[in-house]
């Protein structure tokens, strides 16, 4: 049953089919938010979360987006105020990361790391922040980091100075959004047991 904590909020997560996104969206869902649970291409599990959280009480739909796609976001924030009138949460979750070495990595691998986890980031952060100021209302925007900002991890270096990026990225959109009482703020979660962990 639903909490009502966050009841008449609505929420997008992105990378919500899976891992840290999954849970997030669930106990959203149970504190009365109604949420749009993205993923990219893992559909059934997708869904599995909208069943959960609907079981819970409240309302919650799934929409397939490539976060590296700006048009598929700012489409992804356009579906939650198409379905629920509005937005007031928003959490940058997906992430990707191919691991070599930086000197023979395969160049789209250490691409796409880069247009998913710094670019995708931004897309999400700023299509909900545009949408929070039309709202009119607080907001709330949440940008999962990593230790991986902070500590030259090896054979990471795309995934390194991409959740970098986001920290600085996060911070400045903070101090230019304070004054519409938009929050933002960054997650630094360590070592968690998901499916990207795994591989």
């Amino acid at each position: 049953m639903a909490s009502e904590r966050l009841k008449g909020t609505v929420a997008v997560i992105t990378g919500a089919s899976l891992g840290i996104g999954r849970s997030t969206a669930i106990a959203m869902g149970r504190a009365g938010a109604k949420v749009v649970v993205n993923y990219r291409s893992h559909e059934d599990e997708a869904q599995q979360v909208v069943d959960l959280i609907c079981e819970s009480g409240t309302a919650a739909i799934k929409v397939q987006a490539d976060v590296s796609d700006q048009q598929a976001v700012e489409h992804l924030v356009e579906s939650a105020v198409s379905e629920f009138g509005r937005l007031d949460i928003a959490v940058s979750n997906a992430a990707y990361s191919d691991r070599e070495l930086y000197y023979k990595a395969d160049m789209e691998g250490f691409r796409r790391t880069v247009d998913v986890t710094m670019w995708g980031a931004f897309y999400l952060v700023r299509a909900a922040s545009q949408q929070m100021l039309k709202n009119g209302d607080p907001g709330s925007i949440v940008v999962v980091s990593s230790p991986h900002a902070f500590i030259p991890l090896p054979n990471a270096m795309a995934y390194n100075m991409s959740k970098a990026a986001i920290e600085q990225m996060a911070k400045t959109a903070a101090t230019e959004l304070v004054e519409h009482k938009i929050r933002i703020n960054l997650f630094q979660p360590g070592w968690i047991d998901t499916p990207g962990e795994r591989n």
